[in-house]
């Protein structure tokens, strides 16, 4: 079994994005990277850390995210990372953990810091207009439901993680990341009856080159990845 995600796979190549404000009502959907775009933090380190200092093992998972931070700085795949963190939820029960991202989300809310504001009124006004918010991320559902209901995303496209007698088994089924969201949004777009070029979409990184070439109206926030200085597209602050 796995929790519900649509997963990934291949970036195609488009026209050349257009580097202009999105406002308008006909933008039938926004494709939103939601660590360090929408909100300011790493959800899923973010939600991992909280819980274990409730528990008492704050010591121990701080270790644990510098080791992941250290085998992402040695080379290892995102999607490669991912996996071997994903698996600290090994034996964990889905419905606690949920409960548990619900009260991350309700404690990181209450920091004004939390969400970036720039991007947060951008999907309001494109909410008010028709636009279904996407949300696109390599975190998982616990991390991301909350945030979803906070913006009003329509689908979360998401690291499928399998479960088994309600429990995680610590096994990533798809990861979403990199190209696997072009994948993502091939598919929707395809189960939707969407132009994607017609579509906007939100990232920080230069993995979210995979969504931008896919779309007509990428928007780029921060600046903070070099590789993405010189990308035509929108500019958000970070």
């Amino acid at each position: 079994m796995s929790e519900h995600a649509e997963t990934t796979g291949s970036a195609r190549a488009g026209a050349p994005p257009v580097a202009r404000r999105v406002d308008r009502a006909d933008v039938p959907a926004a494709f939103v990277d939601v660590d360090e775009t929408l909100v300011r933090c790493v959800s899923f380190l973010s939600l991992f850390l909280f819980d274990a200092r409730r528990r008492g093992h704050g010591r121990e998972a701080d270790t644990v995210v510098e080791r992941f931070r250290a085998l992402r700085g040695a080379g290892m795949t995102r999607s490669e990372s991912h996996r071997w963190f994903y698996r600290r939820w090994a034996g964990r029960d889905v419905a606690d953990v949920r409960r548990i991202g619900h009260d991350w989300f309700t404690s990181c809310a209450a920091d004004p810091a939390f969400f970036n504001t720039a991007v947060r009124r951008r999907l309001d006004e494109l909410s008010r207009g028709g636009t279904h918010i996407v949300l696109v991320s390599g975190s998982f559902i616990p991390a991301l439901r909350p945030i979803a209901d906070a913006v009003g995303a329509t689908s979360v496209l998401c690291t499928t993680m399998e479960t088994a007698a309600g429990k995680y088994t610590g096994k990533v089924l798809a990861t979403m990341v990199g190209a696997d969201k072009s994948t993502a949004l091939l598919r929707y777009a395809e189960r939707t009856a969407i132009d994607l070029a017609t579509c906007t979409a939100f990232g920080d990184h230069h993995s979210d080159i995979a969504m931008f070439d896919l779309v007509g109206h990428p928007v780029v926030v921060g600046d903070a990845d070099p590789r993405l200085r010189d990308y035509p597209a929108e500019r958000l602050p970070g």
